[in-house]
């Protein structure tokens, strides 16, 4: 299954439905008499909110897809390095005995193959240029092929650095997610009630927090975990940081190359928002023209 089919299920019309229905709950109202307009900007927050989840639900994937992948690695690195020193260790009266058992072995899988296959297996050798005969255990040590085999998986199943996962896309997410509150008139972002981080205990989260929780329960987030998440990944952002945010792959023109727009923002505002480019010109008519 593709990571975008997975994302897809992943935000599924469930999901995305109590999503909206904890922002409808929790995102504030900027007039007790004007409801059209609360109502309007709660719909624009929501389908941002909606379309975050899937680009953060993307991230995930991508980052389990890696993980994944690198425990494959290190897995084959690990089977390498064993069968090297079992290898290591066979004396040459056992290195004979192994490669006739090779030879045996692989002959009798020739003997095997009908006259066709066994056409094609000879012309694959001769295409490749591969000696007929199975790869003998004393021509493995010589070249070390488990050696080359292991440092090579090695090097592509590095383990991640000691201590606790970044949560590289849940801090994307987060930034993003202060970015579309300023952008609705959600201004300040709290991480928690007002007072209740002085309190002992756990405070009491804010209703950002709440929001930006379901948001990654939306994307795929255990929800258990999604509140804890969401509030540590908000409290990070009480400096201000930097965002780019690229247009849509949509975007395609032959003369212009796509260029990001740059956020600058903390908990408290959207300081920046503008576009890299050359900007207007200053003008260079003389006074008296």
């Amino acid at each position: 299954m593709s990571n975008l089919s997975s994302a897809t299920l992943a935000c599924g019309t469930a999901a995305l439905e109590h999503l909206a229905r904890v922002i409808k709950a929790h995102f504030p109202r900027q007039s007790q008499h004007d409801g059209d307009a609360d109502s309007s900007r709660r719909q624009a927050f929501t389908a941002a909110a909606s379309d975050l989840a899937e680009r953060y639900m993307r991230l995930r994937l991508q980052a389990q897809d890696a993980e994944n992948r690198r425990r494959r690695f290190e897995a084959v690195a690990q089977a390498a390095q064993q069968l090297r020193f079992a290898m290591e260790g066979l004396n040459l009266s056992d290195l004979r005995v192994l490669e006739s058992a090779q030879r045996a072995t692989r002959q009798a899988y020739v003997d095997d193959l009908d006259d066709h296959q066994g056409y094609d297996l000879d012309k694959q050798h001769e295409l490749f240029d591969e000696p007929w005969g199975p790869r003998l255990a004393s021509r493995m040590l010589q070249w070390q092929d488990l050696r080359w085999l292991e440092r090579a998986a090695k090097s592509l199943g590095a383990p991640r650095k000691r201590g606790r996962p970044e949560n590289t896309a849940e801090r994307w997410a987060a930034r993003q997610f202060v970015v579309l509150c300023h952008q609705h008139g959600w201004t300040p972002v709290r991480v928690a009630h007002s007072g209740s981080e002085k309190l002992q205990g756990d405070p009491k989260p804010s209703d950002a927090v709440i929001c930006l929780a379901a948001i990654l329960v939306a994307g795929g987030e255990n929800e258990v975990r999604a509140r804890s998440t969401a509030m540590s990944a908000l409290k990070l952002l009480r400096d201000k940081f930097t965002l780019l945010e690229w247009p849509e792959e949509s975007f395609d023109h032959p003369c212009i190359d796509p260029e990001p727009t740059e956020y600058t923002a903390n908990l408290k505002e959207l300081i920046t928002d503008r576009r890299h480019g050359v900007g207007s010109l200053p003008d260079f008519t003389s006074k008296g023209d």
